[in-house]
């Protein structure tokens, strides 16, 4: 079974985005060659792209980025 593009966190509290932001890739699924790539959404929502099977194990890990021009947190 796959999953189309899957939210993976939900912050209820703390700042979010005024405008979506591409995080890039975020995740590697193990035992393929490919890493998942992720977006921050302005629900505060953190959401992998291209979806996820139900056998996959994927490993997060941190990451830093710039804050996009035009972006504010509220």
């Amino acid at each position: 079974m796959r999953v189309g593009d899957f939210t993976v966190w939900l912050f209820k509290a703390g700042v979010k985005p005024s405008k979506t932001i591409g995080l890039g890739f975020v995740a590697n699924v193990t035992g393929a060659a490919y890493g998942k790539q992720a977006r921050w959404n302005t629900d505060g929502s953190v959401t992998l792209i291209g979806g996820v099977g139900s056998s996959d194990i994927v490993q997060c890990f941190s990451k830093i980025i710039p804050v996009p021009d035009g972006v504010e947190f509220v």
